[in-house]
């Protein structure tokens, strides 16, 4: 089998792996290199920038400034909230002052990267060092304002209040509060960013590697008042992205306008330490109250939340406005109230990172989940049952204005508990507690809702499907790949509809001089929005060619169907007409007017789907060192019609790597002046696969009939609900010594010291 629903080996990874594929890093073009100076401080006033002696350098093109990119304007963000207050955006550069370690003063430009490093150390920046806020809690409590003509740190506050049916209070209510932390990491995708802008003429051509390449351009072209005729951006291989490769990334739009401005060829790929020290993300801080009656059914979700953006509100800013609409998860729970503030520090502004909010909002309410179980004496699975939305309520609007079209929240759950075998190992705690081992034990549910192909906007794409005079299939899609293989799944959806083979389906993609027009990749959407654009267009394909065919055979269209190779008759009967055939015969117009066997017609979902799941990890702790072991995780993951097994395995199987290490490993830290502390591989720990366990990964189908594909998105579903199974392990093996309010990452120093202060 090849079509949907197989699980066709990925077409993408014969040329990644014999290094045919080339990064933008890769691109062989006589282009200047480009070396960011960057602050070294916190926050300060730029009181004497000294240039000459860097311009006067060998193989030196030119030193630029803010005051060289003046006519550059701020990076625009529009967000769920609302335009972004004037006075907290950013431009390329760094003008007057400089608000975390890492802002960019100036740009050298040289013919070789070691002359533009050699150059970039001969600048001479001097700053008058200004109050730094490092901490969310520095920069409500202090003076030290980073943009002092907003009067605030707070560059984005609202209140969502959703009631609910007014009830009267009963005595018997329980309240339970819980302080969930999701700390800052680093995305760090395996090839940091890069970028080459050539100009020629008044027309500009970036390589970059970015996850929307169309967005991209336009945004470009905004910035820097270019027609989009004169403007293309490629995107050539992708080493992957996980949010972090946005088109609104400061650093790409400054290397083009300093291009455009010289008007040469200027490249910048980004080292380790700029990648670690400046594509994060997470940072948020949330105070949830659920409200329950006695048997645990649960009436009222309240949340503080603050989430720390950095030095610029930018795409951090719509992470928690993506928490808020998925605050109460798969539970009906009526009222809500939900309070969130963004405030600007002296770290990296933070943007997106896997999940982009559906992980914050599900840790958040998981951890209250479990310990509104632990406060009523209810098993944590059974006082989820109680909650769930029941598959009869769908298509569901929460109390936060989320629709969800369809889920059976209570199957993902029970499969998961078969899989991990719950009951014994509950009956397995037990043991241990009673019989004093000290082995800690600890398992953790977490149970999770999202929305893909989210937000506005995501939920369209273009593709368009032409047939060869070879037989071939040229599938040309808006949607722009960084690792997931939307070949693959493209020529599944091809052989599907069309009966070719997937490795005569050739792909366009990431190039918007070859593809018209593009929302690109994130948000989970590809396979289903981008996918059921191919698949309209097969469609369309498919209907003219059948048309074709039936006069081709004196027959009617009834009797035509796909046949090996190409149409024919349904019963069998004759010889099929190839595609190649059809192809040649549509462009001649040998049996009507002339054209090629085409077809691009847009698709429009109408809103994003639901995919769910269960999560259950099993932990083991030893209290003697602090040590947390991994013992099991359990992923089942529900979205929808799965098109490939195998690449959905690898999907959750990436997306389980970052949860867990979230979780236990991962943290980007700062010392209390702002200077990061994890600006390489050694001190940032990120897993390795030797750290992580083996999966067990289970699925249910819930088709949606919002795409002919009855599929929902998948990319996200393991960071989601990983973290969240992960700290409820860890808090329930810990609970019985009495460890409350530990917050991820759990390593073993963390858990000693919480162990050691308990104790005492």
């Amino acid at each position: 089998m090849t079509g949907i629903g197989a699980a066709q080996p990925r077409l993408e990874d014969p040329d990644l792996l014999t290094g045919h594929a080339k990064y933008t890093a890769d691109l062989a073009h006589d282009a200047a290199h480009a070396v960011f100076v960057r602050s070294q401080h916190a926050h300060g006033r730029i009181v004497a920038l000294d240039t000459a002696t860097a311009r006067s350098m060998p193989d030196v093109v030119a030193v630029l400034t803010a005051e060289d990119l003046a006519a550059v304007g701020p990076i625009p963000f529009a967000h769920a909230g609302g335009e972004i207050s004037a006075e907290f955006h950013r431009r390329p550069l760094a003008c007057d002052v400089v608000r975390f370690v890492g802002d960019v003063i100036a740009v050298v430009v040289a013919r070789t990267r070691a002359a533009a490093l050699a150059a970039a150390e001969q600048v001479g920046v001097d700053v008058q060092p200004l109050a730094t806020a490092v901490t969310i809690e520095e920069a409500l409590a202090s003076n030290a304002l980073l943009f002092p003509a907003s009067g605030t740190n707070v560059a984005v506050s609202s209140v969502l209040n959703s009631p609910g049916p007014d009830r009267p209070a009963s005595a018997e209510t329980v309240s339970v509060t819980t302080h969930v932390v999701n700390q800052r990491m680093a995305v760090a995708p395996m090839e940091p960013s890069a970028i080459l802008a050539v100009p020629h003429g008044d027309e500009l051509t970036v390589w970059v590697s970015t996850q929307m390449p169309h967005s991209l351009r336009d945004l470009i072209c905004e910035l820097l008042r270019i027609p989009p005729a004169k403007l293309r951006v490629i995107c050539p291989a992708v080493g992957g992205g996980f949010g972090g490769k946005t088109p609104y990334d400061s650093d790409y739009l400054t290397i083009v306008a300093v291009a455009h401005h010289l008007g040469v060829p200027v490249r910048w790929c980004q080292s380790r330490a700029e990648n670690l020290t400046t594509m994060l993300g997470r940072d948020h801080r949330f105070d949830v109250t659920l409200r329950a009656r006695p048997d645990g059914r649960i009436e009222h979700l309240a949340v503080q939340a603050v989430t720390n953006v950095g030095a610029y509100a930018g795409v951090g800013v719509g992470m928690i406005h993506t928490a808020r609409a998925f605050a109460t998860g798969p539970y009906d729970i009526a009222g809500l109230r939900y309070e969130l503030r963004c405030v600007t520090t002296n770290t990296a502004p933070t943007g997106a990172v896997r999940g982009a909010g559906r992980p914050e909002a599900t840790h958040a309410l998981e951890r209250a989940v479990d310990e509104l179980a632990d406060r009523l004496g209810i098993d944590p699975a059974e006082l989820r049952r109680r909650n769930f939305i029941r598959p009869e309520q769908f298509p569901y609007r929460n109390a936060a204005g989320a629709t969800y079209d369809s889920a059976d929240f209570d199957a993902a759950l029970s499969e998961a508990m078969r899989l991990v075998q719950y009951d014994q190992l509950r009956a397995e705690q037990n043991s241990r507690r009673s019989g004093g081992d000290h082995g800690l034990l600890g398992i953790g549910i977490a149970c999770y809702v999202e929305v893909s192909a989210n937000p506005e906007g995501f939920d369209r794409e273009h593709a368009s499907v032409e047939i060869t005079e070879k037989g071939d299939a040229v599938v040309v899609v808006g949607t722009s790949a960084h690792g997931q293989g939307h070949h693959t799944i493209y020529a599944q959806i091809v052989s599907t509809v069309l009966g070719i083979a997937p490795d005569r389906v050739n792909l366009v993609q990431g190039d918007t001089g070859q593809v018209p027009r593009g929302v690109g990749t994130g948000g989970s959407r590809s396979a289903q929005i981008g996918g059921s654009a191919v698949h309209a267009a097969c469609t369309e394909v498919l209907h003219r060619a059948r048309e074709l065919t039936a006069v081709i055979l004196g027959t009617s269209v009834a009797r035509i169907a796909v046949r090996s190779d190409g149409l024919g008759r349904a019963d069998g009967h004759g010889r099929p007409v190839p595609w190649s055939e059809l192809a040649r015969h549509a462009r001649l117009g040998t049996h009507g007017p002339p054209a090629p066997l085409r077809a691009a017609p847009e698709f429009v979902q109408g809103g994003g789907t639901s995919p769910f799941g269960s999560h259950i990890a099993v932990v083991e702790i030893d209290p003697a060192t602090g040590r947390v072991t991994l013992r099991h995780i359990v992923a089942v993951d529900d979205c929808g019609v799965v098109l490939n097994p195998l690449l959905a395995d690898g999907q959750v199987h990436g997306g389980l790597a970052l949860g867990i290490g979230q979780a236990l490993f991962e943290h980007s830290e700062y010392d209390a002046a702002g200077i990061p502390t994890t600006a390489s591989l050694a001190q940032y720990r990120m897993p390795s696969a030797a750290d992580l366990p083996r999966y067990a990964l289970g699925r249910t189908v819930t088709p949606t009939d919002k795409n002919p594909l009855g599929a929902k998105g998948l990319g996200e579903a393991g960071s989601i609900g990983a973290l969240a199974a992960v700290h409820n392990a860890v808090a329930d093996a810990l609970r019985p010594l009495g460890v409350r309010g530990l917050h991820p990452p759990f390593t073993p120093e963390r858990v000693w010291q919480a162990l050691q202060a308990t104790r005492r």
